[in-house]
């Protein structure tokens, strides 16, 4: 279970991180997190109708583009679907006040998730860092030495790493107050992801 975790939270640094890593989040509070979750489910049903999953070339954001913000960033490919106004109705009756404002509370949600992992007491939060640190430098060791990738593809791997191990030491991330507000949602949190896998 902690190798699963780590091999998640390492995959999360690697696709979410190409952009420089100090940042500042939002505070969560437990209206926003409810509302949020509550828009979950419905808004999981009315994907299952439409049957589409977004991937990077259907919204348009290359892989030097991918960012921390994962649900703001599947705003746009939202906008152009058919059931787009049934998601602005849950949205709003969920009592967002915009579509951005629900897409940053849910980016903010899985910040302080993945960073709950990397500090949960099945071991010490040291050791967890530790481990994905010594992971990211091993790939980073390994990835210099490949003559097999293009130097573009090679320079976006690198700067990728480079910024996740950056992150594991920002105290805005590591230490947000948004860990201990998220904690009493985790195995709700774990159960909603179970589900939509």
């Amino acid at each position: 279970m902690k190798n699963q975790l780590l091999n998640i939270i390492f995959t999360f640094f690697l696709f979410f991180l190409s952009f420089p890593p100090t940042f500042a989040q939002n505070a969560l509070n437990e209206a926003d997190i409810e509302n949020y979750l509550a828009t979950l489910p419905l808004i999981a049903a009315i994907v299952s109708e439409e049957d589409t999953v977004p991937n990077i070339e259907e919204t348009n954001i290359t892989q030097s583009e991918i960012s921390r913000t994962p649900i703001t960033d599947s705003l746009e490919f939202a906008k152009q679907q058919p059931t787009y106004p049934k998601f602005l109705e849950i949205v709003e009756n969920a009592k967002f006040t915009s579509p951005s404002h629900w897409a940053d509370v849910g980016d903010n949600i899985m910040m302080a998730y993945s960073a709950f992992y990397l500090k949960s007491q099945e071991t010490t939060s040291t050791s967890n860092i530790e481990a994905i640190t010594r992971d990211l430098a091993e790939k980073l060791a390994n990835i210099e030495k490949n003559q097999f990738i293009s130097p573009a593809q090679k320079q976006l791997l690198i700067k990728k790493i480079q910024n996740s191990m950056a992150l594991l030491s920002d105290p805005n991330y590591i230490n947000s107050e948004n860990i201990s507000i998220i904690s009493p949602y985790i195995d709700r949190l774990n159960s909603l992801f179970k589900d939509y896998q």
